[in-house]
């Protein structure tokens, strides 16, 4: 494909995408498209659309109109997507209403429908971004959708069968939806006894790819933690969250000390008698975490495991960390 075309292709993409936002299910008409792109030859508008036909789009001609009206694809989205335009695939959305159809079926296997309106609640976002991310799925085959009218699409979902096995796959191996590569390897460290460096430069070389947040989660957060958080780069957010047993005898004091240099810096503390977490967690830009299984400030010292988390086993430990942090007192 020629230059010219490529730009073409991707015009033509991010146009049905912003169709598709507007209505999941109508698609652009032709004549629309054609004024839209007023740059470009309809004749090349025409070869393009006909060249992603059945794979990025989905083209319906009529008498004397080469396009009618053109919708996007589900593998189109994807296309876009992978070229950095954003899409509803920015967000953990579709893994959430998986998720909501996925434990519907299991406590009724195989009739599980869910109204629009439980499934809104279940997933608990915005309503229009829910409808977006069904009918993605829908047309990835991972689930079914019954009625429509009103304005919408379905008035009732359930997974299929594809679906719970493409969940259980992104549950259990990581593999995203959609697929982005073969199963993803996740990663574990042995570490100690007498082995804080290897400590270190596990935090470090985790702490210093990150971009916009650093999330800290240790019942015992006592103070060598901020030597480690040194490594974390400048204006990123730290949020460290503890309990009320250690943040006693000059603690405030030792954080004080840190934020003179990291001023991004936030923690908080909830009693230790509603702490509700066993293992100690760092999470980056909410993106990748890890488990260890020992506090930071003396990591090394006695052996222990660190197991880097699965991405729903990641997102719960960030529900619960929200849940926490707006309870939780703040000391700095």
């Amino acid at each position: 494909m020629s230059e010219k075309d490529d730009k073409i292709k991707r015009e033509i993409l991010k146009l049905l995408y912003e169709a598709f936002e507007e209505s999941p299910y109508r698609g652009q008409d032709g004549n629309t498209l054609f004024e839209e792109l007023s740059q470009f030859k309809e004749n090349d508008i025409v070869y393009n659309v006909q060249r992603m036909d059945s794979d990025y789009v989905d083209n319906n001609a009529a008498i004397g109109r080469k396009i009618s009206t053109v919708q996007i694809t589900a593998k189109g989205i994807e296309e876009i997507s992978g070229q950095g335009h954003p899409t509803i695939l920015d967000s953990n959305i579709r893994y959430n209403v998986l998720d909501a159809l996925y434990n519907a079926d299991r406590q009724n296997p195989g009739h599980a429908y869910l109204t629009r309106d439980n499934l809104l609640d279940e997933v608990g976002s915005d309503e229009d971004e829910v409808d977006l991310n069904v009918w993605y799925l829908k047309e990835k085959r991972l689930v079914d959708t019954l009625g429509g009218g009103g304005g919408l699409f379905y008035h009732d979902t359930k997974i299929t069968d594809q679906g719970i096995k493409r969940y259980e796959q992104y549950v259990d191996d990581g593999v995203e939806i959609p697929r982005s590569g073969a199963k993803k390897t996740f990663r574990q460290a042995s570490i100690g006894p007498n082995e804080s460096g290897k400590a270190e430069n596990l935090f470090r070389d985790f702490v210093e790819l990150s971009r916009n947040e650093i999330i800290i989660i240790d019942r015992y957060a006592r103070k060598p933690l901020y030597d480690l958080l040194k490594h974390v780069p400048s204006g990123v957010e730290i949020k460290v969250v503890t309990s009320g047993r250690v943040t006693g005898q000059g603690y405030q004091q030792r954080v004080n000390q840190f934020a003179n240099q990291h001023p991004e810096i936030e923690v908080r503390e909830v009693s230790d008698s509603d702490w509700p977490f066993h293992d100690r967690y760092i999470i980056r830009d909410r993106e990748d975490g890890w488990a260890w299984g020992h506090s930071f400030h003396d990591a090394g010292d006695t052996q222990h495991t660190a197991s880097e988390l699965r991405p729903i086993n990641r997102d719960n430990i960030v529900n619960q960390f929200n849940n926490i942090w707006q309870k939780g007192g703040v000391i700095v």
